[in-house]
């Protein structure tokens, strides 16, 4: 009874038929998913072995990672962000190195080398989640693609995240004034809607999403725990240039394009308006819906319609705004009429 992986990439379990002297083959899959199938049938057969009998080597990373790709469910932003991260750091690492022979000492140096390309700790962080990721669905899977994941206590160096503020009333305006068209309206949309500013969401948009009689955006939401579609009002002093766009449109196509071809990234676009603007600091686009959150929490907005307009949970609000958030819980405390007491 044995277990090999044929040219074509299939993998076979083949025995002798008791009696016979006759050899049978069971042909499985390719890729780490056949291997485990096949050795799964093998351990089935071999019932007289209390022990479960395991590769020596098993499947290369490489192969988990297309295996947890093909057949994880992602939305279409993380899937890509995903590839390319895995294409361009993760697999030149970790790719040909069998996954259960993977040990701290290849996370360590390759936490060395991507600090001393420069990367922030932030961003090392997210790439061992991917890995770890990666190895804990495949030790979960039935019939699982390897016994353990190996490096599953591995602590991962700390975020080095720094708190971003929000740009300024000032420097948005900078911003839109050396921003080409499409960005404009991007910056617009993201800065009076609250959407977040990635393929799903913003750059999505059609003007079949408008709702003129309603002065709405019908918005579908990037999978973040939220709900899966939305209804957002169009603040009042954005609407004339709304229908503006709209007009010059010919009311269809997606909202942000480039000669009415939508665009997927505008990364290059961002960083040059920002550089054309004379604003040095870090600023992402994704600071564009922190500033409306914050506003409409300061402003006095209620909890629970920001999180449906934003399409995120009330508790993610509380979690990630609590500084403005105790600062509210102050102002409705010195609301509270003052008795007079003695001290």
């Amino acid at each position: 009874m044995a277990v090999r992986q044929l040219k074509d990439g299939r993998w076979v379990c083949y025995y002798r038929i008791s009696g016979s002297g006759k050899i049978k083959f069971e042909y499985f899959g390719r890729g780490a998913s056949g291997e485990a199938a096949a050795w799964s049938r093998h351990n089935e057969l071999n019932l007289q072995t209390r022990r479960n009998v395991r590769p020596s080597y098993g499947p290369l990373f490489a192969d988990l990672a297309r295996e947890y790709i093909a057949n994880k469910v992602f939305n279409q932003n993380s899937e890509s962000h995903l590839g390319i991260r895995l294409k361009a750091h993760i697999m030149p690492a970790f790719g040909n190195l069998h996954a259960t022979n993977i040990t701290d000492q290849h996370c360590d140096n390759y936490v060395r080398k991507r600090k001393k390309d420069g990367v922030k700790y932030n961003t090392i962080h997210r790439e061992l989640a991917d890995i770890q990721a990666i190895l804990n669905w495949s030790a979960a899977r039935r019939p699982a693609l390897i016994p353990f994941n190996p490096i599953r206590n591995y602590k991962k160096p700390a975020r080095d995240d720094d708190i971003i503020i929000p740009p300024a009333l000032e420097e948005t305006t900078r911003i839109l004034a050396k921003a080409p068209d499409h960005l404009k309206r991007y910056i617009l949309l993201s800065y009076y809607l609250g959407l977040r500013p990635g393929a799903v969401e913003l750059l999505s948009l059609t003007w079949g999403n408008m709702i003129w009689e309603s002065e709405s955006m019908l918005v579908i939401s990037a999978h973040k725990g939220g709900p899966e579609k939305r209804i957002v009002p169009v603040h009042e002093t954005f609407l004339p240039l709304l229908k503006k766009w709209a007009k010059d449109d010919k009311n269809k196509g997606p909202i942000i394009h480039i000669r009415g071809k939508p665009i997927q990234s505008i990364k290059t676009a961002w960083k040059g308006a920002l550089r054309r603007a004379g604003i040095s600091r870090r600023l992402r686009p994704y600071d564009l819906r922190h500033h409306f959150i914050t506003q409409a929490l300061e402003n006095g907005g209620d909890l629970k319609a920001i999180s449906e307009i934003v399409g995120s949970r009330p508790e993610t609000i509380r979690k990630h705004y609590q500084h403005v958030t105790r600062e509210l819980h102050r102002k409705t405390i010195e609301k509270i009429p003052s008795l007079a007491i003695q001290v």
